[in-house]
Parts: C-alpha cells; structure tokens; sequence
C-alpha cells in the first residue's frame, strides 16, 4: 500500500442520492473532486458519505499505479519498426520510479528476443539478430539504449523485449522489421607500396562492415568484429582480385582487409575505405589500398650476447709475433696488449712454438740471426709440432691438465659471453628510436671434465657471473655500456647504427685470469699466470730430451733450456699480467648490428629480438681491430 502517495488527478464520482453534493438534484449526477494535494487517507475521508456501492467505483477509479516502475518506450510502436540488414537500430527506453517520483537511475535493464517470425507469420529458428549488450544500467535520467543488429537475414520480423529483473515493473516490447532489399555489387582489387616484397604477403581477408565501423576505429590492424561482419572474402595474395555479389543495397559500408605474413598468423598489412555506398542492381570497383603495421618494440630486454675477439687479439697484434718481440717491438699501449694475448692464445695452442720461439731468439743473441733462422727454418715447425704433442698428449696428467684448462682459459677471455640490460625507447614517426644497452655480468664455461655425451653438455660448467649479486669490489664495473640509435625496417627488422662502447677489456681479462679461473683451480695457491705457470710447469723435465739436444748444437747445455724454460714462463705470463695490470684500456669499440623482432602472439608486441649479430672494430691509438658478435634478447 502506497499510503502517503499523492496523487494528481481529477475525479469524478457518481452522485446517486447525495442532495447536498449535487445541488438537491434527484437523479444522478457527478461531482469534480481534484485531490491532487491529498494523501490517500484524505481522499478516503472526503467520500466518508458515499454510498457503499458508489464508494466501490471510487476507490477502484482511485487505485494507485499497479506497479512501482514503468519502462517507456522511446519509438512510435503504433506499428512494426524497420531497419535494414547490417544497419544498427538503437532501442531507446527511459525506466521512471514512480514511488520516488523520479528517473530510475541506475537500474538494470535486460533485452531479450521473444520472437522471430517470417513474412507469413512463421516462426523463424535460425536468425543473425542480437543485441550488443544483454543487459546495462541506465544513466542518471533513467534513459537507457541498447543497439540491435542483423547481419544478413532479411525478411524476418523481431519482437524485441525490455524487462526490470527482480523489480516490479511490466515488461515492454516492439516489433522490428527487417526487410530485404536490393542487392548491390562491389569488385575490390588490392594495391600495396610497402617495405616487404609484395611476394611476401599472402592471404588477405576483405570485410564488408556497416558504416559504424569508421576507419579510425579499425586502424593498426583491429580484428574485424565478428559478430558485425555482413560478408567476407579471401584474396591469396597482393594481385588477386574478389567480388561481393549482393549486399542489401542503399546503404552505406566500411571496406576492411588485414593481410599476412607467409608463414605466419600476424596481421602485418591493413587497408580500410569509408562510405562505400552500394546502389540496387550495380556493382561498385574498389581499390582497397594495404599499409604495413608498426610493431612496438619499446621496452626493456634480458639480452646476452657473444663476443670473439680471436680476429681482434691478432690483427692488433700486428700479425704474427714472438714472445720477445711484443716486449721490445710495440709502442701502441693496445697493440701490446693485444700482442701479449696473442702469445698467451699461441701457448695454450701451440707450447712447442712458443719455447721453440723463444729459443730462437735468444740463440740469436749468441750467435747471430742469419745462422740461427737458417738453422732453425728447416727444423723449427717440425720440432715445434713434436713438443706440443708431447706436452697436451704425452707429458705427465698434470702437465696436460694445465694446458687444457689453459685452453678454456683463453677461450673465456676470447670469446665473452656477456649479460647486459637492454632498453628501447618509443617509436618516433620515421621509425628511428633511442637504446642504450648496460653489460652487467658475464658467464664462463668450465668444459674441464665435462662428458661431451651427457645430453646437458652445452650448459655443463657454466658460471653465471653478475655484478649485482657478486658483490666483488675488484669486479669490473664498467663492463660494456653505450648508447644508440635503432631503425625499424621491414616490419620486423631492427638496425642499430653504428655507436661508440667504452670497453675495459684488459682489466675484465685479468680478473677471470686471476681472481676467478687461476684461485679456483689452484685452490687459492696461485693468483696469476707466472704463478700457476711456475707451480705447474716442470722446465726441469722439459729441458731434457730433444729440446737438450738441440741445445747442444750450440755449445748449450740442459741448464740453458731450462733457463729459457723458465724465461718464456716468465715472459708469456708475467709480461702479460704486468701489462694487462696496469691497463684500464680504456678504448672504444665501435659497432652496428641488426636483429629480427619477434611477435609471438600477434598483439604487435615484441616478446623476443632473435638473430641479432654485431660487427665493428676496436680502436686503439693507432690501429683497428674487427670484432664480431650475436646476441639473443627476450622482453622483461
């Protein structure tokens, strides 16, 4: 009971015997009564005096509303509504509250399909009708408006009907036609002057969409809205053509095509022509213009990345060279460095030719260089070769031990791999963006006693080593850092120009050599080259043998090798730490590269750069050395 509602109405009662109230008339008559300021219980109390039978009339003219809320359609709905196929009819309502005598703020309104019937009256069971939403709240007004489409049915009558769910309202409905036109007809050919080979781009889907759809709204390549497309085609590729045959004519449509990659899912062409207008009974050419898609790659990145510098260590060395004469033949500061690890790599590959070398040049000294290199030409490879097979083959375990993990010495300071953040700034209009890139760490490869047949070989003996969570104050922490500027091109390539990178490669060298690699396997008994060299290396025991007797062609005794031995020990190792000890190289290597940009889930995203490779040269006072390198990176 609404017992304090007011009501706003002018009534008129039938007077049946009421003298005073009709004037003293004897026949029925009628009175005006405007309660519009009354609450029920007044009203109740003017017609006191009303017969009971009149009084029954009265009240039932006077029931308040039988429901609380009233959904108010919006439409004429006098008679059935049309729209055509594919175009979007608007249901608008307004919800009153008439307890609060308000707009029904917020109440949630449902939209059902009650029934679907053909020209004759038929039910129709298979129908493209729906609602965009089937439910939503209105507004602060209480106007509420939902769209309606069909795709391609025509013919069919809907009953659409609005409902309060849970409130005490009645439900309204109306009844939309959609009725089938006229068909037009569209040709549509392809043009396309991107980046990508032509060649390269295959199976392109051509959508018709209703007008709604505006090109802005679809641009980057948006997935055609299923449940809105009216008719699609397949084109095989850039220089195929295809035809719609009848779209319901006299009205206007959005021309949509995504096209792909060959040999992928991702969308990476687009193309979209507004206000395609199709008349009844003609056929309309269109050339549907495809762009290529931006992919993002900003972001930050996990990368690692290889460096060889076996090219480098050579070609700035100066080609080939002998112990001695790195020590008294170079004045460029990075020349001699690159010299003495050249001899370093020499010594773990080839120990015969070092000592051989050495040999040589110091026999010079005693009896003259044209003898001795006439002398030493006819037997110095061959000797040479016999000592090496002696020494990595034949020579005590610990002997050939110390070469071996000599070799994965040189090979961790040779070829790097290194750990480095990656950062790629946004996209500018031509395509170019900043990076900087940061090395963080490096990661060694410990193969000494690792079995080449375990399936987990590749990743036996790797020691990841990070600066943040090494928390040594002798690690490097200028590794490898400098910034760039990258292009995108052809979709999905990525070009780094060429860009300067501040590398204190000498300094990184001698802490794998001494702090890491030399105290590990020594067990912190030696702590450099000439120590472990000396702790490990018996120039006693090599001095006997082939090596005594060539001796002794030159008036030399087993002593003398031995001296030498132990010379070339010193040379080759503490010539080196003493000259990489007191280089922060502080030089600069210059490189480009490029890479491929991954989109693994077609969002146009960058989830992975792959393929990267770098190339450039290290330039020291007065000479260049090229180096080479690749590098994998994965989004953070």
């Amino acid at each position: 009971m609404h017992r304090l509602m007011r009501i706003g109405l002018w009534i008129t009662v039938s007077c049946l015997a009421l003298s005073a109230a009709c004037g003293g008339t004897s026949h029925p008559g009628t009175i005006d009564i405007h309660y519009g300021d009354l609450p029920v219980q007044d009203v109740a109390d003017v017609l006191a005096d009303v017969t009971e039978g009149t009084r029954d009339v009265v009240q039932e003219e006077l029931a308040p509303a039988q429901h609380r809320f009233e959904i108010l359609l919006l439409h004429d709905t006098s008679a059935p509504i049309s729209a055509l196929a594919g175009e979007l009819f608007t249901v608008r309502a307004k919800v009153m509250d008439y307890a609060q005598g308000v707009p029904a703020a917020g109440i949630t309104v449902h939209y059902a399909i009650t029934a679907v019937v053909d020209a004759d009256g038929n039910a129709v069971d298979q129908f493209d009708g729906m609602f965009e939403s089937e439910e939503l709240q209105a507004d602060t007004d209480g106007f509420a408006k939902n769209g309606f489409r069909t795709v391609k049915d025509c013919g069919i009558t809907y009953t659409l009907e609005l409902s309060l769910p849970g409130q005490d309202a009645e439900p309204k409905s109306l009844d939309l036609i959609v009725p089938c036109a006229a068909c037009g007809c569209a040709n549509v050919k392809l043009s396309y002057d991107g980046a990508l080979p032509a060649s390269s781009l295959v199976d392109i889907d051509v959508y018709v969409l209703p007008e709604a759809y505006t090109c802005d709204s679809l641009q980057d390549g948006t997935p055609a809205p299923v449940d809105s497309i009216i008719a699609d085609r397949n084109i095989g590729n850039l220089y195929g053509t295809t035809s719609f045959d009848c779209i319901p004519a006299g009205s206007y449509y959005t021309l949509y095509g995504l096209g792909h990659r060959a040999g992928s899912p991702c969308v990476v062409t687009y193309g979209c022509n507004e206000g395609m207008f199709l008349k009844p009974d003609t056929c309309t050419d269109q050339t549907l213009k495809m762009y290529l898609l931006t992919l993002n790659p900003t972001g930050k990145y996990d990368c690692t990345d290889h460096f060889d510098f076996t090219n480098l260590v050579k070609q700035c060395a100066g080609g080939d060279t002998t112990l001695i004469s790195c020590a008294t033949g170079a004045s460029d500061l990075g020349k001699t460095v690159c010299c003495v690890l050249s001899e370093l790599i020499k010594f773990f590959t080839n120990p015969g030719l070092t000592l051989i070398e050495t040999i040589q040049t110091l026999a010079e000294q005693w009896i003259g260089s044209l003898i001795v290199d006439t002398v030493f030409n006819l037997f110095k490879d061959a000797v040479a070769k016999i000592v090496t097979n002696w020494i990595l083959n034949s020579s005590p375990s610990w002997l050939q031990d110390f070469f071996k993990i000599g070799g994965d010495m040189i090979k961790t300071i040779t070829h790097l791999e290194m750990l480095s953040d990656l950062r790629l700034s946004k996209l500018n209009n031509n395509f170019t963006m900043q990076g900087d890139q940061y090395w963080h760490g490096l990661v060694l490869y410990w193969k000494f006693g690792c079995d080449p047949a375990d399936p987990n070989y590749a990743t036996c003996g790797r020691i990841p080593l990070d600066l943040d969570s090494l928390n040594d104050p002798m690690f490097p922490t200028t590794l490898l850092g400098g910034k760039f500027t990258a292009i995108l091109a052809d979709f999905d390539k990525l070009i780094i120009n060429q860009h300067a990178i501040k590398l204190n490669y000498g300094e990184l060298v001698l802490y794998v050599l001494d702090d890491i690699i030399i105290s590990g396997i020594t067990g912190g008994k030696a702590h450099s080259l000439k120590e472990v060299a000396h702790l490990w290396l018996d120039c006693s025991g090599i001095s006997t043998g082939i090596l005594g007797q060539i001796a002794s062609v030159f008036g030399g005794s087993a002593q003398d090798i031995e001296n030498i031995c132990n010379t070339a020990v010193d040379f080759v190792t503490g010539f080196a730490t003493s000259w990489i000890d007191n280089l922060s190289l502080d030089t600069e290597m210059s490189i480009n590269g490029n890479a491929q940009l991954v989109d693994s889930n077609c969002d146009n995203l960058v989830e992975k750069i792959t393929k990267g490779v770098n190339t450039g040269f290290i330039q020291g006072n007065s000479t260049q050395a090229a180096i080479t390198g690749d590098f994998e990176c994965i989004h953070q």
